[in-house]
């Protein structure tokens, strides 16, 4: 019979209570959108319409980004917003505030930029120079500034697609290397860059319906593709209506493609259930804001309070909270319990539970760690796992896409130099983890309870085995 392996426990970590901030995973406030309006309701921001929406602060975008709750900065423009002109870019100023607001308070940022929206203040939203070039097509919704309808989204012919790819290119020049810099939607198709046109056709038309032009696989593919060249270090984020088409199932299989919902809804079908697990095992799960104040509108509709058990029971790494800054503040204020749930439980915590030290049968020595994701997200991309010896030697092991898993029972190994076989628990070996979200590679914390003296690293004694 094969000779036993000899084992000895060397620590053990409990799981952590509270916020554990990590790349990957966070609440997300919103900069700037298309709903920068106070309150929600057509009654509440009807004073405001056909006016220009609320114009934003620099002081509320601070108080927004200074908050412990408010982890990653989200910016959601209208393509007119940030080009005006054929090669360059149009920067507005608010734009430029969430830079410099992440780097004095230590932020990540997000965005998306979008094609057309219902919600805009205007009749579309492409820039003026590509009109003379780019078909716009009209359409009716019951929502909206309804003052201005009909609205126009613009035909997804070439002209149109070499024009956002142009965009796409000018951006990712910009931005893709920006260590802050987090994730990218893929937008350019559909309302909000949603991936769907439900609206009316015609005023007269009874129904809405999801308008999709004769080449939709081709336009959507090209999008992406043309996303992910523009951005080859920066995670991808797509819509999950982007999922009906025949691209999605390949490109979820990279690392750094992540989806979202923008919305929890009760029509939320199982498929559209199974697309999140399957997404969410290697990548993470985004939800669009959690709107703290909003009221029970139906049996089967939610307060926000239960919405946020609903997104996390799904799985979350991302949470965003309300549209604006004036309304994030208001609900670190008036709903902290929420804030709390939020900061404890979305995403991933990397916990390693147990460590070993393992002599095998051929007398080689390994540490092995069982590690094990105590949150409700996944791990958005690949572990890599480093153990620092005494003499300043290293060994390094690379976790595949998403793991540890959820229910995960593997043990991962690291080899023990040959030199420190006869250590003993007067020496230790520290142990750190990074995240690799596509191009882009970022420490990982360690959501345990014990104190650390690196958030970092664990420290782990050399115990001797016990005969």
């Amino acid at each position: 019979m094969a000779a036993k392996e000899r084992a000895i426990h060397l620590d053990y970590f409990d799981p952590a209570v509270g916020k554990v901030p990590n790349p990957g995973m966070g609440v997300q406030g919103y900069v700037y959108s298309d709903h920068m309006r106070f309150g929600y309701t057509w009654a509440e921001i009807q004073p405001s319409v056909p006016h220009e929406m609320t114009p934003l602060d620099r002081k509320s975008l601070e108080r927004m980004a200074a908050s412990p709750h408010c982890d990653n900065l989200y910016y959601r423009c209208e393509w007119r917003d940030i080009q005006q002109g054929k090669g360059k870019l149009s920067l507005p100023k608010e734009f430029e505030w969430m830079l410099e607001a992440c780097e004095k308070y230590n932020k990540t940022w997000s965005f998306r930029i979008m094609s057309s929206s219902v919600t805009s203040v205007y009749k579309d939203s492409v820039p003026e120079f590509i009109k003379d070039h780019v078909k716009m097509i009209p359409y009716w919704r019951t929502i909206g500034v309804q003052e201005w309808y009909p609205k126009y989204f613009p035909e997804y012919s070439s002209e149109f697609l070499q024009y956002w790819n142009e965009l796409n290119c000018l951006l990712g020049e910009r931005f893709d290397k920006d260590p802050r810099l987090e994730f990218a939607d893929v937008s350019g198709y559909g309302f909000w860059g949603e991936a769907h046109h439900y609206s009316l056709q015609r005023p007269d038309q009874k129904e809405e319906i999801n308008w999709e032009p004769d080449n939709v696989e081709e336009v959507t593919e090209f999008l992406m593709e043309s996303h992910l060249k523009a951005f080859p270090t920066t995670p991808a984020c797509m819509n999950l209506h982007y999922t009906e088409y025949g691209f999605a199932d390949r490109v979820l299989e990279q690392n750094g493609v992540w989806l979202r919902r923008d919305s929890f809804q009760a029509h939320m079908n199982t498929e559209e259930y199974r697309w999140i697990h399957r997404g969410a095992k290697k990548g993470a799960m985004i939800w669009e804001p959690i709107r703290a104040h909003i009221p029970r509108t139906a049996p089967l509709l939610f307060t926000s309070s239960q919405m946020v058990q609903h997104c996390l029971d799904y799985g979350a790494n991302y949470f965003g909270v309300a549209f604006t800054p004036w309304d994030f503040v208001m609900s670190t204020h008036n709903y902290q319990d929420l804030m709390d749930q939020m900061d404890a439980q979305v995403g991933y915590r990397l916990r390693p539970a147990m460590a070993w030290r393992r002599e095998n049968a051929d007398r080689t020595q390994d540490l092995v760690l069982q590690l094990l994701n105590d949150g409700c997200g996944a791990i958005p991309g690949a572990l890599r796992l480093k153990a620092y010896f005494p003499d300043g030697s290293t060994a390094e092991k690379e976790l595949p896409v998403g793991a540890p898993f959820k229910g995960d029972e593997n043990l991962f190994a690291l080899p023990i130099p040959e030199r420190f076989w006869g250590a003993s628990e007067r020496e230790v070996i520290r142990v750190s983890a990074s995240l690799k979200m596509r191009g882009k590679e970022k420490l990982v914390r360690w959501a345990v309870r014990q104190e650390l003296e690196n958030p970092f690293e664990i420290v782990l004694p050399l115990r001797a085995f016990v005969d």
